[in-house]
């Protein structure tokens, strides 16, 4: 006769860090940041630099005199934009139970990094025109690198189409959330009419716009998520 002891199998009682539903807030940290960034920047940054309708000497005159303010608020908007970064693994995660092959995970994490790159970066870029200015460049120069940020965003309503298309294709295959869905088709036209600010600058309106309106839908499809935690 053989004798069989039996182990007790002995478990954790250290609860599971859910990282899931850690990169699903930073998808309600990023538009509630960003919101309020672009307030701040339009209510103490944009002002130095005076009416658009000023000589371009004069407004390069006094953009470089609120060469601090340009140069914290890039700081503090680049910050908020890198955000997204952090809800990419929660995108990854609901899209690729959603679909097994891989192929709407791969593609809406893809976007979403450059979307969350290409508009910070124009931060960066208007950092070294600041640089250049103070070091006596020429003004003029100056205020036309202004334009860098609304172009920049007008880009990364590129990688914003891909990434919205993405999400919506992952709730209809998951049958979730028709209103996510229907306002995330909603946006990707009018996103692209704004992208067109590349072309026509009168279109900015309508790229602001859309991208508040992104920025709010990406917040509640984080505050869906949370509400409706991964099988």
């Amino acid at each position: 006769m053989t004798a069989l002891t039996t182990h007790p199998v002995r478990t954790s009682s250290r609860p599971t860090l859910d990282v899931g539903r850690i990169s699903t807030r930073f998808g309600l940290a990023f538009p509630v940041c960003q919101i309020v960034v672009m307030i701040a920047m339009a209510l103490f940054v944009l002002p130095n630099s005076g009416s658009p309708q000023a000589p371009a000497l004069e407004r390069g005159a006094r953009m470089l005199d609120g060469y601090t303010a340009y140069k914290v608020g890039n700081f503090v908007f680049m910050i908020a934009g890198m955000l997204l970064l952090g809800f990419l693994g929660a995108v990854q995660l609901r899209l690729r139970r959603a679909d097994g092959t891989g192929v709407l995970a791969t593609v809406g994490v893809a976007a979403g990094t450059l979307l969350a790159l290409i508009w910070p970066l124009a931060g960066v870029l208007h950092d070294v025109t600041l640089e250049a200015a103070a070091s006596g460049g020429d003004l003029r120069t100056f205020v036309g690198w202004d334009a860098v940020a609304p172009f920049s965003l007008a880009f990364s309503v590129l990688p914003r189409v891909f990434f919205l298309g993405a999400i919506v294709l992952g709730l209809r295959a998951q049958d979730s959330a028709p209103w996510l869905r229907r306002t995330g088709v909603a946006l990707i036209p009018v996103s692209l009419v704004g992208s067109a600010t590349l072309v026509v600058g009168e279109l900015f309106p309508v790229l602001a716009l859309s991208t508040l309106a992104f920025e709010v839908w990406v917040g509640a499809l984080a505050w869906h998520w949370l509400r409706r935690p991964a099988a």
